[in-house]
């Protein structure tokens, strides 16, 4: 398990849907940008993929929705990596809470497949992208 990563968010008109609400899919766009971010915080850059040719990409997510987000809303999106699934596969957990972090709004499991950035075939994760996680606490213990 990797350290918790958080940033907050504020709705903006974009994420919205005609009820008025956020839409689901701002969700999934949401998990995808905060788990970037998280990557990129613990040094695993666009560039590090490119030269060991290789990137996490989705297998399957889990969605949750557990209540309402409106225009203006802060929203604190967290995410922590999980266990590791054979060699190719890598869980990541995703919650968002609105109210100061006290009403969660969103939970997620997703798992990761690696794959090469050429056939697009699934290969064993890199230890460059295993390590940097590791050398966090886990906000569990």
């Amino acid at each position: 398990m990797s350290e918790l990563y958080s940033e907050i968010y504020q709705v903006q008109p974009h994420d919205l849907d005609f009820l008025g609400h956020v839409n689901n899919k701002s969700y999934l766009d949401w998990m995808e940008q905060v788990a970037w971010r998280h990557a990129k915080s613990v040094g695993i850059s666009t560039e590090l993929q490119q030269q060991l040719n290789r990137i996490l990409a989705v297998h399957q997510h889990q969605l949750n929705y557990h209540a309402s987000c409106y225009l203006n809303d802060e929203i604190e999106l967290r995410t922590w990596i999980g266990n590791q699934i054979g060699c190719c596969q890598r869980e990541r957990f995703f919650e968002f809470y609105r109210d100061g972090g006290k009403k969660m709004v969103f939970s997620a499991t997703s798992v990761y497949v690696c794959i090469s950035l050429d056939t697009h075939k699934a290969k064993k994760i890199p230890q460059a992208f295993i390590t940097p996680y590791q050398t966090q606490k886990s906000y569990q213990d």
